[in-house]
């Protein structure tokens, strides 16, 4: 996978291929082509403006389907560390580690904390569209820099008048 600096409204969004830890399924971007695609890089499952983000996403689902909208959230943690908290918290759509950090890197959104090197992404949205493209991006400035409540509204308001 390439390293891309920043991923840009009108650019092809980087494929990435990661293992669902709730089902053991190889999810891959390209694979969505024809969906729209929601895309929601989350700090990790211990920060709690990302738990808060979780069940925003969990109680908009049913919505989000309707309106033809896929969702992956990925955070920048292992697989061990996702499978415990979908165990407490189950998802109605993939949450997948980005062990590597390959896919917040191909999006322009991982960061050091510090040196001691912890690894995180910046909380960030890319709306995908069906054909691949990037049609709404949307980078975090701080922990709590969540926007999703109001972005999924337009979202989703967007999509259905559009229909």
């Amino acid at each position: 996978m390439s390293v891309i600096e920043k991923v840009g409204i009108g650019d092809t969004a980087p494929d990435f291929e990661l293992i669902n830890p709730a089902n053991g399924d190889r999810i891959r971007l390209s694979d969505k082509r024809g969906k729209n695609v929601l895309l929601v890089f989350l700090r990790g499952t211990w920060c709690p403006f990302c738990k808060e983000q979780l069940n925003t996403l969990r109680e908009a689902q049913d919505r989000l389907i309707a309106a033809g909208i896929n969702t992956i959230a990925i955070s920048c943690q292992t697989r061990a560390s996702v499978t415990r908290y979908l165990t407490q918290n189950p998802l109605p759509f993939a949450l997948l580690a980005d062990e590597k950090r390959e896919v917040a890197r191909a999006f322009g959104v991982h960061y050091w904390l510090s040196m001691e090197g912890v690894n995180l992404a910046n909380p960030a949205i890319f709306i995908v569209d069906t054909q691949g493209k990037v049609s709404f991006r949307y980078v975090g400035k701080n922990m709590s820099d969540l926007p999703v409540s109001t972005i999924l509204e337009k979202f989703i308001f967007f999509l259905q008048e559009n229909k």
